[in-house]
């Protein structure tokens, strides 16, 4: 994983507390950090963010507003909304994706085998993956990976008792490592709120936590398959783990740690 810059990692930060300062000026949002702007380079990495089109301003030169934009929302959250996709419907139906490649082809298979994760696609057997998401037609990585349209198979269907969506879901994705991921991550959310409480952390110690929360959470999120709300286990932390990570950063962005 490409280890993250001080810039993105003040995305987080950012990404709430734009919402809940209501879009602010630059002044108004570095006045809370002057300390770490100091030390840290605030302003320069704002522009940094602004230049690769995470962030941008509107308004007047003499006062101008800040903005996350789309872009800049998705890397906050990850590379991915988790809220719309745990939100999203499902239809009941499973996807199965079949697949008869050539076994000496390993470096196909590899590809394809990286895809399907990318694409957070459920682990059955070495040929054998799905998802609850329908993949249009142009969506069918065959260009990319150089695929033939005869070497796989997509099936959709429902489990038959006496297994359930829970059986499925249960065998193709291990939510237990993930969930020790995301485990991880409300710890460092716990210990973010130390430094909330605090009131005195110094400006290493909010860089080190900003770097270890970012850290913590893409190593969680990359490794879900944030399926929808019909299909979450019971035990699963991710909502938790957002919620934990949500309010951390609002105590921050509300003024109440003194830099």
């Amino acid at each position: 994983m490409k280890k993250p810059s001080a810039a993105d990692d003040l995305l987080a930060l950012l990404l709430w507390g734009l919402d809940i300062l209501a879009r602010p000026s630059p002044h108004n949002l570095l006045q809370s950090f002057e300390a770490w702007d100091y030390q840290n380079r605030l302003r320069p990495q704002l522009r940094h963010l602004e230049r690769v089109r995470l962030l941008e301003r509107h308004g007047s030169k003499r006062k101008p507003t800040l903005r996350l934009t789309k872009h800049g929302r998705s890397a906050a959250w990850g590379g991915i909304d988790p809220l719309s996709r745990w939100q999203r419907p499902w239809d009941g139906r499973w996807r199965l994706w079949l697949f008869d490649l050539p076994a000496r082809n390993k470096p196909l298979r590899l590809r394809l085998w990286r895809w399907l994760r990318t694409q957070r696609f459920g682990y059955l057997q070495m040929s054998v993956w799905l998802t609850p998401d329908a993949t249009a037609e142009a969506h069918f990585p065959l260009q990319p990976l150089k695929l033939t349209p005869d070497s796989f198979t997509v099936i959709e269907g429902r489990p038959l008792a006496p297994d359930s969506d829970a059986d499925i879901v249960a065998s193709a994705w291990d939510f237990a490592a993930i969930n020790q991921r995301y485990q991880s991550a409300i710890e460092v959310a716990s210990a973010g709120r130390e430094l909330v409480k605090e009131r005195h952390a110094t400006a290493a110690q909010l860089r080190s936590w900003l770097a270890m929360e970012r850290e913590e959470w893409l190593k969680a999120i990359l490794q879900d398959p944030l399926l929808p709300q019909a299909l979450l286990p019971a035990s699963y932390l991710g909502q938790k783990a957002w919620k934990e990570r949500e309010a951390v950063f609002s105590a921050m962005i509300h003024g109440k740690m003194d830099y």
